[in-house]
């Protein structure tokens, strides 16, 4: 490869992640407990414009790029039903806006995320997308500091995360980190970047996302057997730490109780109300059937102290918004894009521990299906799997780019042998 090759190479991986940069803060929390009910703001504006110069940014790098990548339609087209699904839910509920804005926001992430796969191995835009949200992890960490420490949970500064979301932005990079070790060993960089994501994760004390990171990360370390000898020897001398930690120390008890009576614990914080109030939906109604809309983000509950409660799981919401028509529709979509990960010998020893992350943290988190860091990843994901669409791996290193050309080299198709 030539210099300027190279350098047309690197120019578009800054813009890959600088445009999943843009994208991810576009969807993150800017005002943390804030819902979104169809009223326009600055915060509401402010956002669609970021995602607007995202999609812009996303077709400015596909013109220039002189590869394009065949990326799968079932994902698109089984989205774009859900999504529908939604609507239609809502014009029955009577109140359409909100949940038509919500889906013209999805449909646009969703059009940003299939552009920058398209135009890249899947292996550089999974990378770049995860590159981008450990960024703003970092920031949002740095900012939230003096909160922690006033606190006791970490939450982010700028832009304003709860912890839980932080946790959730964190535990991608995380996973991904451990998994590059896991396949290629130890050094000092890494090592600083894994303890700098894990303890953040554990400042958020955010119990579900530390439970299903470590999963995937064993899931993760398994398909990548057998590690090399640097990674090995780390995890024989991490056996007796952990060991000590749990035996000696309180940490495993004060993140699993977290201040918490055994009620809340046996309720999963409420979240069992809600579910149970939307499983108590008729099944003679519309909104048991295809949703009510993808506005729906609380449920009205008979208790003594409240009569609302959020719905705290992207499988519970979803059943909500999109109805059973709509979590079927999901469901077979999740059973498709895990199939294709594991068969996807190029692809599964990053994209399948990320989806077990992912959809294991959607039991008792949102995000699975809206305008999300959660559903970017995701889709993403979904995308770059679907069988016969992938790159072969023996073509990621000779994927080439030409951003300094006045007139970009015709585009080169990339299939699978």
């Amino acid at each position: 490869m030539s210099s300027r090759e190279l350098h047309g190479t690197r120019a578009i991986s800054r813009s890959i992640i600088g445009t999943w940069f843009l994208v991810v803060l576009s969807v993150v929390s800017w005002r943390p407990d804030a819902l979104f009910t169809g009223g326009f703001d600055s915060v509401v504006v402010a956002k669609a414009l970021l995602a607007l110069i995202a999609l812009g940014c996303a077709l400015l790098i596909y013109q220039r790029s002189t590869t394009r990548a065949r990326v799968g339609v079932r994902s698109t087209i089984l989205l774009v039903i859900v999504v529908g699904l939604s609507c239609l839910g809502a014009l029955a509920s009577g109140d359409v806006m909100p949940s038509l804005v919500l889906a013209v926001r999805i449909l646009l992430l969703a059009a940003t995320v299939y552009v920058l796969a398209s135009c890249a191995a899947p292996m550089q835009v999974l990378t770049a997308l995860l590159i981008a949200m450990g960024i703003l992890t970092i920031i949002g960490a740095v900012t939230g500091i003096p909160g922690f420490l006033a606190d006791g949970r970490l939450a982010t500064g700028i832009p304003a995360m709860k912890p839980n979301e932080l946790a959730g932005l964190a535990a991608p990079p995380l996973l991904g980190l451990a998994i590059t070790i896991a396949r290629s060993g130890l050094t000092a960089s890494r090592a600083a970047l894994l303890l700098a994501f894990a303890s953040i994760l554990l400042a958020t004390g955010s119990r579900t996302t530390l439970l299903v990171v470590v999963i995937a990360m064993v899931v993760g370390i398994l398909l990548a057997w057998p590690v090399p000898h640097s990674t090995g020897i780390a995890l024989i001398l991490l056996a007796p730490v952990s060991y000590a930690v749990v035996a000696f120390t309180n940490v495993v008890s004060e993140v699993a109780i977290r201040g918490q009576d055994v009620d809340q614990l046996a309720t999963l914080s409420s979240r069992t109300i809600a579910w149970d109030a939307v499983f108590s939906i008729p099944m003679a109604t519309w909104h048991k059937w295809i949703g009510a809309g993808l506005a729906v983000k609380t449920v009205e509950v008979d208790q003594r102290w409240w009569d609302v409660q959020v719905l705290d799981s992207s499988w519970i919401s979803l059943l909500s918004q999109t109805g059973i028509v709509g979590l079927v529709a999901v469901s077979v979509w999740v059973v498709f894009t895990l199939r294709d990960s594991l068969v996807s010998r190029e692809l599964r020893a990053l994209t399948f521990p990320l989806l077990v992350l992912l959809l294991l943290r959607s039991a008792l988190e949102n995000g699975l299906i809206e305008s999300s860091v959660i559903f970017t990843l995701f889709f993403l994901t979904s995308l770059v799997v679907e069988r016969g669409y992938q790159f072969p791996f023996e073509h990621q290193k000779t994927v080439r780019y030409s951003l300094a050309s006045t007139r970009p080299t015709p585009p080169t198709l990339i299939r699978t042998e």
